[in-house]
């Protein structure tokens, strides 16, 4: 471990804390049913940033293998994405 990885980390633990502030201040916006679906994507792609940052730093894959890395942020936006497929569809639909 080099000098530099436990100021990396705490630096990204910090980051993780701001962004889990901020997504509890947004979460309060996307429980009103007329708030905007932005807010939703929103809080979807802070989920993905911190996933990220979760993955390259806490899981130490930033100077890892390539392939595992890509597959571990393409699995998370992967579920974003169908998250905001559903999102978007019980927005649009008539029925529900």
């Amino acid at each position: 471990m080099t000098e530099r990885a436990p100021r990396q980390l705490q630096k990204t633990w910090m980051v993780l804390v701001l962004m889990v502030l901020a997504g509890m201040l947004l979460s309060l916006k996307v429980q009103d049913p007329g708030t905007p679906l932005m807010f939703a994507l929103a809080l979807l792609t802070l989920a993905v940033l911190k996933a990220r940052l979760v993955v390259l730093d806490f899981l130490g894959l930033r100077s890892g293998p390539r392939v595992l890395r890509v597959g571990l942020i393409a699995w998370t936006l992967f579920l974003a994405f169908a998250a905001a497929a559903k999102a978007l569809i019980a927005a649009v639909s008539p029925v529900g």
